[in-house]
């Protein structure tokens, strides 16, 4: 990594934004009223939307002149979410810029991928994306991208969920959600019924069809993870946060259940900032207990 000033960095992002589609401007398109829409019944509503697809009949305009005008609203669109994209990228820019530059063929994807993207917390999503990859070329992969794009609102706020559940360990770097653990089967345990303890996340802020929906477009790996059975004496150091939890297995034929991240999850969870849920920690802690011996 090359050391370049903030202001390089910025001149970078300027530079990649002229070649794809000249001098950035603050024109909003037409018909874009998102900001004044107000309650009204369904015909006013209805009104709203058809004014903003262009589809919206004028007796002053013939058919083709109207198709025109809707073409025109969409491409003045596109052009303004993607001006508004590059613009806030600014604002994400580091110290520390790769020498290299950004791959031409990901960039022309890049900025094909947002020509949609209007809603604002997304667009910050992927203006730290840019930032992303500008500071480091080849950071986020081109079907993390595509993952993204498929990505609703209500899909990002199911990732913003799982990742103030997430811990890392000293063993494995990668991100996961614990949530229970189970026992290798003993005849004891048969007949107690004690070989497996579970958390509701639903608790927490994670909800089944929010994890499933991460699932289904590819965030999750499809089915929940073990860790494989972990010896007696087994020293864990997590970190949750800015929190280390230091623990040592106390039970023998211990397995941990949890939730993993693919690669894509994996490149987009630093793109989103955490709040720790102090409830979380204390039930997994509690959890736990009866395994795993706290420092």
């Amino acid at each position: 990594m090359v050391k370049i000033s903030a202001l390089n960095s910025q001149q970078r992002l300027l530079q990649l934004a002229k070649s794809q589609l000249g001098s950035i401007s603050s024109v909003s398109p037409a018909a874009e009223s998102e900001s004044s829409e107000q309650q009204g019944n369904f015909s006013d509503k209805h009104h709203l939307l058809a004014a903003r697809s262009g589809a919206a009949s004028s007796a002053a305009l013939t058919l083709a002149q109207r198709a025109e005008r809707r073409l025109q609203m969409q491409r003045e669109r596109q052009q303004y979410n993607l001006e508004s994209i590059m613009t806030l990228a600014l604002e994400y820019c580091t110290d520390q810029v790769s020498a290299q530059d950004v791959d031409p063929d990901w960039f022309q994807q890049f900025c094909e991928l947002v020509l949609e993207i209007s809603n604002k917390s997304m667009q910050q999503l992927w203006a730290k994306i840019l930032a992303g990859e500008i500071a480091s070329p080849g950071r986020f992969a081109l079907k993390t991208l595509h993952t993204l794009k498929r990505m609703s609102y209500k899909e990002a706020l199911a990732l913003q969920q799982a990742v103030n559940l997430s811990c890392k360990t000293r063993q494995d770097p990668s991100a996961r959600i614990y949530f229970g653990y189970i026992r290798k089967p003993s005849l004891w345990r048969v007949l107690t019924g004690k070989s497996r303890a579970v958390l509701n996340l639903n608790q927490f802020g994670l909800s089944y069809p929010q994890i499933l929906s991460l699932i289904d477009i590819g965030l999750l790996h499809s089915s929940e993870i073990e860790s494989g059975e972990l010896p007696t004496g087994q020293v864990l150091n997590w970190q949750y946060q800015q929190l280390n939890l230091n623990g040592t297995i106390n039970s023998k034929g211990v397995v941990l259940q949890y939730y993993k991240y693919t690669a894509s999850g994996a490149e987009l969870l630093p793109l989103l900032s955490s709040q720790p849920n102090q409830a979380y920690i204390s039930a997994l802690k509690q959890l736990l207990a009866g395994i795993i011996s706290f420092n």
